[in-house]
Formats: structure tokens, C-alpha cells, sequence
């Protein structure tokens, strides 16, 4: 349990001038901050919600108080690994591994340097579509098993990772994540990190041939895509149906989802998707 959401909450409280008894009654449960600042349970996103609005202050301020450096520091990572991926920057990627295997053989018990080389490998294997070893995937999904509520740091590692798990294996937290989320208000920042690993997942069930997990994901987004409108959500989501059919002759239209999900883009002008729609065709050439 994290012991640093009791500390923020009762400081800012503190600095505000509000009382427990106040901040519950904001909130509708004094029995719930409480709870928090007694360090006896976490806030979910929809506390986390009442709690900065009652606090007056942003999500971003609040998460990187409790979170600190390991989330700035994951955020870096991550805009690291993109740039790569876009740029397919391979060297890059093959540095960086060797790099955080070294820390991680130096210090094997940093599960956070496990998880740091983990979305590297990921990022590397992406080309490839390769999976983790065995022992890989299993720690990975020891870790996921044993989280109860999904943060920000848990959605994004398992955004950047799960390309290279067996889909069969990591599909059942994914729908979990969407159950538990889809019935709460949740951050933005949240909702579209779910919205990115509903989409890694639709790719890496299509790689690996599971085409009736696509199915279930497909109808799951449909569901999803209601909450907010999300263009690159919706883009993406069109062009992973267009694939879909056309690998599961489905549908002969198939194109024109494909060509539809282009054109979004291209009228977002978002080249680095249109580049990435191009270069997964480009890969169903060499199947």
C-alpha cells in the first residue's frame, strides 16, 4: 500500500484549512479519508477525482506528489521508447537494453528496473512481434495478479508490455481493467491509457492469431468508446476491424474501414499513425 497518499492528502488538507470532518463531507465519506490518512486503504480514481476537486487541485499535481520521481521518471522512459519505435531507432533500443539488463543484473530485486528493461524488450520485440521468455511473462503477470487497484504506473506498464504476452494469459486483466473502470468516473489521463491497451491488445490478439479474443475486444471497445470522444481511440479502432476482416475474410469491405482509418489520420494530421498503419501492412506482406 502506498503510504505516501495518506501523507499528500492530510498536507494539502492541512494547508487548505479543511478538517477531516469537512473533506468527508465533501467528498460524501469522512469514513473514507479517514481510511486514506490512516493508511488503510487506497483511493480509486473516483476518490482520487472528489478528492483533487475538493482540494482544488489538478490530477497531475496530485499524482506526482505521491508518485514522485519513479512516475516522472517512467514518463521519460516512455517518450523514449516511442520516439524510437516511430523512428525505428533499433540501436537505440539495443543500447538501452544492455543498459538496464546491467542495472538489473546489479540489482535483481528492483522489481521498478525489471519493469523499466521489460518495456524496453517490448518496444524492441514490437518490431518483430516476438514474445517475452516464459520466466519474463510470468513475472510480469505475477506482478499484475497481485495489484488491486490499477494505478497509473500498473495501466502503463501493462500498455507497453503486452504485445509480448500471450494474449490468452494477460486478456482476463484487460477485461477486468474495463469492467471495474467503465462503471466509475476516471480520469482522463486514465481513460486514455485504457484506451491504449485495449488497442495494443486488439494488435497483439490479431499477431497472434487469436482471432476470437479480437472478437470479445472489439465488441468490449464499442462499449468503451462511449465515454468520451477520442479520435485516435476511434481511428485506430476502425483501422484494427478493417484488419481483422481482412484476415478472417470477414468482410470483403475490409478496405474501406483501412482506408477510412487513413484518412482520419491524415485529416488529423497525425503522420506518425498514418506511418504506422503503413508499416503493419507492410508486415502482413511478409506473412
Amino acid at each position: 500500500m502506498n503510504n505516501t497518499h495518506r501523507s499528500v492528502i492530510k498536507k494539502i488538507r492541512k494547508l487548505r484549512g479543511i478538517s477531516q470532518r469537512q473533506l468527508g463531507t465533501l467528498i460524501g465519506s469522512q469514513s473514507m479519508v479517514s481510511r486514506i490518512e490512516n493508511n488503510q486503504t487506497e483511493p480509486n480514481d473516483h476518490t482520487l477525482f472528489l478528492l483533487c476537486r475538493a482540494l482544488n487541485i489538478s490530477f497531475d499535481e496530485y499524482f506526482n506528489s505521491v508518485f514522485g520521481q519513479r512516475e516522472s521518471y517512467l514518463e521519460k522512459l516512455e517518450s523514449v521508447l516511442l520516439t524510437s519505435y516511430i523512428e525505428n531507432d533499433r540501436q537505440q533500443l539495443n543500447n538501452l537494453t544492455e543498459f538496464y539488463f546491467q542495472r538489473f543484473s546489479d540489482d535483481p530485486n528492483d522489481l521498478a528496473i525489471f519493469h523499466q528493461l521489460m518495456m524496453v524488450k517490448a518496444t524492441l520485440f514490437h518490431f518483430d512481434f516476438k514474445l517475452a521468455s516464459f520466466d519474463e511473462q510470468n513475472k510480469l503477470i505475477e506482478y499484475f495478479f497481485g495489484v488491486q487497484e490499477w494505478q497509473y504506473y500498473d495501466l502503463s506498464l501493462l500498455e507497453w508490455t503486452i504485445n509480448m504476452l500471450d494474449i490468452k494469459k494477460i486478456i482476463p486483466y484487460v477485461f477486468e481493467i474495463v469492467r471495474r473502470k467503465n462503471s466509475k468516473q476516471i480520469s482522463h489521463r486514465s481513460s486514455n491509457l485504457i484506451e491504449k491497451i485495449i488497442i495494443n491488445a486488439l494488435e497483439a490478439s490479431i499477431v497472434q492469431e487469436e482471432y476470437k479474443t479480437t472478437k470479445c475486444l472489439l465488441q468490449m471497445a464499442e462499449l468503451w468508446q462511449g465515454r468520451q470522444i477520442n479520435f485516435e481511440f476511434k481511428t485506430w479502432l476502425l483501422f484494427w476491424k478493417g484488419i481483422f476482416e481482412k484476415k478472417t475474410h470477414l468482410n470483403e469491405n475490409y478496405n474501406k474501414k483501412i482506408g477510412h482509418a487513413y484518412k482520419i489520420a491524415i485529416y488529423l494530421n497525425s503522420e506518425a499513425t498514418v506511418y504506422l498503419f503503413d508499416r503493419f501492412l507492410k508486415s502482413l506482406g511478409r506473412d
